[in-house]
């Protein structure tokens, strides 16, 4: 059965979906609202949906400043996620997009075989996009001395949307709001640097990752990361099956952007043939 007709035969409440539980992460400081297009599809073909905000990791509203937690507790929130719900499914799925593409394969290297596929969108293991800046080199100076202490990434144009209605829409909720649909406005040292180091743990380990079936989509238009990141992805995998589908008309954040109904559609697609056991 090929993982279109699976996807034909999974309908609402299907025991195959229902059966699969999909742990949803999203991009750093930032919140579920980012995968909320994926989510809602997912549920209503009747997957076990959990978005999982990750204390020290995740946006808190409650708090004025954001305050970050060593990577490696980001990591023991999915692990401890996925063993409860191993208890009560036959299959997880782990889904990330951008930082929480690289908390998955995180994920994936500490859990092995209890997680049973990914989902990688915009995955960011090397910042490569059109738009970095040549000075991004120097960033190890911000992240590991005092030079960085009062240092913050402030979110700027495009934010990662080709969209321009879209892009307006995130313009307009950050005039009033400290986060948006793509992410916060100012993001600081402490969560980049161990941003930083949980890319650098996940990159020296890609060979540990050995979950049965990795999808990774990328927009070949990224301007974080380039779609060099599925190349690295490729050589340092050794999963059964790693499929890639680059995005013809996104920038990074492409679960909002011009190819969202595509990355629904391959989502579902992948999904249905994880929970079928055909993909």
């Amino acid at each position: 059965m090929s993982a279109r007709e699976s996807f034909d035969t999974a309908g609402v409440g299907h025991p195959a979906a229902r059966r699969t539980a999909v742990v949803l992460l999203h991009g750093l400081c930032s919140t579920p609202d980012e995968l909320r297009p994926v989510e809602s599809s997912l549920r209503s073909l009747g997957y076990a949906i959990h978005p999982l905000p990750i204390a020290g990791y995740s946006f808190d509203a409650e708090l004025a400043v954001q305050r970050a937690t060593p990577f490696a507790g980001w990591i023991d929130a999915i692990e401890q996620k996925v063993d409860a719900l191993r208890a009560t499914h036959d299959r997880v799925m782990l889904i990330g997009i951008s930082a929480g593409a690289s908390l998955a394969l995180g994920a994936a290297i500490r859990c092995g075989r209890r997680v049973d596929a990914l989902v990688l969108m915009s995955t960011t293991l090397r910042f490569d996009g059109w738009s970095v800046p040549r000075r991004q080199f120097f960033l190890p100076l911000a992240f590991y001395t005092p030079l960085g202490r009062f240092w913050k990434y402030r979110e700027r144009p495009p934010y990662g949307v080709k969209n321009e209605r879209v892009r307006a829409w995130i313009e307009r909720e950050l005039r009033t709001r400290r986060i948006s649909s793509a992410g916060a406005s100012v993001i600081g040292i402490a969560h980049l640097r161990e941003h930083d180091r949980l890319i650098r743990h996940v990159r020296a380990r890609l060979a540990q990752v050995v979950c049965e079936d990795v999808l990774a989509l990328h927009a070949r238009e990224d301007e974080v990361a380039s779609i060099a990141n599925l190349d690295i992805l490729a050589r340092g995998l050794r999963c059964a099956s790693f499929r890639t589908v680059i995005l013809g008309n996104s920038f990074h954040m492409i679960t909002i952007d011009n190819d969202r109904q595509q990355v629904i559609r391959e989502t579902l697609e992948f999904a249905a043939a994880v929970a079928h056991g055909t993909a």
